[in-house]
């Protein structure tokens, strides 16, 4: 068996939920994580930190919407758009939780 160490490391509260509301995204615990972040480069990928696509995303559906309410568009031409904006909104959630997971040789603890 390897000998293990420990390393303690100062944190905010908010820094603390974020590590381990990452870990729990990643299916890990938090050493885990943290191991896998610190020593294994090109094993995390984030895909939009800052949540800017599925916003605008978000953005575009209020608009078509709103543009099907005021008569601005067809209802047929209206529907198909807010038809591919949610296929594309579930798209790339999938692909997000795709690239956000950890790919890791020794899932063991």
């Amino acid at each position: 068996m390897k000998r293990t160490y420990n390393i303690q490391l100062k944190v905010s509260s908010t820094e603390k939920e974020a590590i381990e509301r990452n870990a729990a995204k990643a299916g890990m615990t938090t050493s885990k994580y943290l191991r896998t972040i610190g020593t294994e480069e090109g094993k995390v990928i984030f895909l939009d930190k800052g949540g800017y696509i599925p916003k605008n995303l978000i953005e575009i559906n209020d608009k078509i919407t709103g543009a099907l309410r005021n008569g601005q568009i067809s209802d047929e031409k209206g529907i198909e758009i807010i038809d591919i904006l949610k296929r594309i909104m579930t798209a790339f959630v999938e692909v997000t939780e795709q690239l956000t997971a950890i790919k890791s040789d020794s899932e063991e603890e």
